[in-house]
């Protein structure tokens, strides 16, 4: 599961211009049963774990990806959040890349 998620970490900020490919594969990210995107840019995301360096608990500081295996179309570039994993993360400043 690391491996997708360092892969797609890879190709998501390739795409957006977030982190050169060179440092990407370290991009955190947060896989979660269940996320919600708010038209505001807000995000709640619950059962989820973390990857990539991704805090458990506290703060989330810097761009992170979070998406759903179980979720079509959920693939989320979020700004910065809080973790209590594996309860829940929260975010804002977040947009759905596809």
């Amino acid at each position: 599961m690391k491996i997708t998620v360092a892969t797609l970490s890879l190709a998501l900020f390739a795409l957006v211009g977030l982190a050169s490919p060179a440092n990407a594969a370290s991009t955190p990210a947060y896989v979660c049963m269940v996320v919600n995107l708010a038209e505001d840019g807000t995000l709640d995301g619950t059962y989820c774990h973390e990857n990539d360096g991704a805090p458990a608990r506290g703060a989330i500081k810097g761009p992170f990806a979070v998406w759903s295996p179980f979720q079509l179309t959920r693939v989320i570039i979020c700004r910065s959040g809080q973790a209590d994993t594996p309860s829940r993360i929260t975010a804002s400043g977040c947009h759905r890349l596809f």
